[in-house]
C-alpha cells in the first residue's frame, strides 16, 4: 500500500490533535495549581464570607477540571495509536469531541480567569 498525500495530510491533522490535547491536560494542571495557590494566599488576607463564596467557586471549577481532564486523557488515548501505526479508519465522533472538548477548554478557562480576577479585585478592594 502506497501512503497517498491525503494519508500523510490526516496523519499530520491528527498528530496536531494529539498535541493540542496534551497541552490541553498541562493548562488543566497549571489551572488546578494555580487555584490551590490562589485559595491558600488568599484565605487569610480577605474577609470569611468573601472567602467561602470563592473557595466555593473554585471548588466548583475543581471538579470541572477533574471531569474535563479524565475527558481529555480519554481523547488522547484514542488519538495516540492513530499518530505512529497506519491509519485504519477514522469516525467523525472523534473530531467531534475533540470540538466539544475544545469547547469547554475555552469555557473554563474563561471561567478560571473571571474568578481568578474576581478574587483579586476584592483583595485589591481592601
Amino acid at each position: 500500500m502506497t501512503t497517498t498525500i491525503e494519508d500523510r495530510a490526516l496523519n499530520t491533522e491528527l498528530q496536531e490533535l494529539y498535541l493540542i490535547t496534551k497541552q490541553w491536560s498541562s493548562d488543566l494542571q497549571f489551572i488546578h495549581n494555580e487555584s490551590d495557590i490562589l485559595k491558600k494566599l488568599y484565605q487569610k488576607h480577605i474577609e470569611y464570607e468573601v472567602n467561602k463564596k470563592h473557595i466555593i467557586k473554585f471548588n466548583s471549577i475543581e471538579q470541572q477540571l477533574s471531569r474535563l481532564k479524565f475527558k481529555v486523557i480519554h481523547l488522547q488515548k484514542r488519538l495516540e495509536p492513530l499518530t505512529y501505526g497506519p491509519i485504519k479508519e477514522i469516525k467523525l465522533s472523534l473530531i467531534e469531541e475533540h470540538q466539544v472538548l475544545k469547547h469547554e477548554m475555552e469555557e473554563i478557562l474563561m471561567t478560571f480567569h473571571a474568578a481568578k480576577n474576581e478574587l483579586i479585585g476584592h483583595t485589591l478592594q481592601k
